[in-house]
């Protein structure tokens, strides 16, 4: 008896994922289907089916593509990928018990004298706002950082990333394919550019991309990164080189 196959469509109604990430996911080399049917469309086995369920649980986990890629390809211990994510967790709620201490300071003083001061209201939005995307550890590191390059090597640093951003801009106006070596050695230079930055930290660069995933990347940039410009960068970490 032949083995069950569904075609693209099938397999997005039965697993709630769109035709248009499953097709992502083909053309970027992450899940591709066993075959085609004589009229030319996907068609997918029960292996298929099974990796599918394994990139969304990673997914999940907040994994770039690039590294969900790695990982089944090389077969990651999950332990390995969970420790760390689990670490990331712990880091984030961390930031949301200062944030609620900080809320309940501010509560106290309303309900006191009716006019906390400003000092509580600055550091009660700057911890709102801190516990969004980063933790402490990785704000002071920035800071450190920040220090370490001085207001004019930062600077640089800022112009780097300004035109690596036209680049890709560019590269997504005349329709680069993200697999070319051009598109590649950009998402190179760019993952050595934020990491320079961001002083070697790889939770900081992971929550870089977070913070631009959850804002967008033209306001998480302010306006150094454009949405075809992060667009093209993620099909090109995914194609291939890793985005962290």
């Amino acid at each position: 008896m032949n083995a069950r196959r569904w075609r693209i469509g099938e397999l997005a109604a039965a697993t709630g994922v769109t035709v248009r990430t499953l097709r992502h996911f083909d053309q970027i080399g992450l899940l591709r289907p066993a075959g085609r049917s004589p009229a030319g469309h996907r068609v997918y086995t029960g292996d298929d089916v099974r990796r599918l369920y394994r990139i969304l649980a990673l997914r999940e986990l907040r994994l770039p593509l690039a590294e969900i890629a790695r990982s089944l390809e090389a077969g990651t211990d999950l332990r390995a990928i969970l420790a760390r994510q689990l670490g990331q967790v712990e880091r984030q709620l961390a930031a949301q018990q200062d944030l609620r201490r900080r809320l309940l300071g501010l509560a106290g003083a309303l309900g006191g004298t009716g006019r906390p001061s400003i000092d509580q209201l600055i550091e009660t939005m700057e911890a709102m706002m801190q516990a969004r995307h980063f933790t402490r550890e990785q704000l002071a590191r920035f800071e450190e950082r920040h220090r370490e390059l001085g207001q004019d090597g930062l600077a640089r640093r800022m112009r780097e990333l300004g035109d690596l951003a036209a680049e890709a801009r560019e590269h997504a106006g005349r329709g680069t394919d993200p697999a070319d070596p051009a598109a590649q050695d950009l998402a190179r230079r760019w993952t050595a550019a934020l990491t320079a930055l961001t002083g070697g930290d790889r939770s900081a660069v992971s929550a870089v991309y977070a913070k631009i995933e959850a804002r967008g990347p033209e306001a998480a940039t302010k306006g150094v990164l454009s949405e075809p410009a992060w667009a093209f960068l993620t099909r090109a970490f995914a194609a291939g080189f890793p985005a962290t």
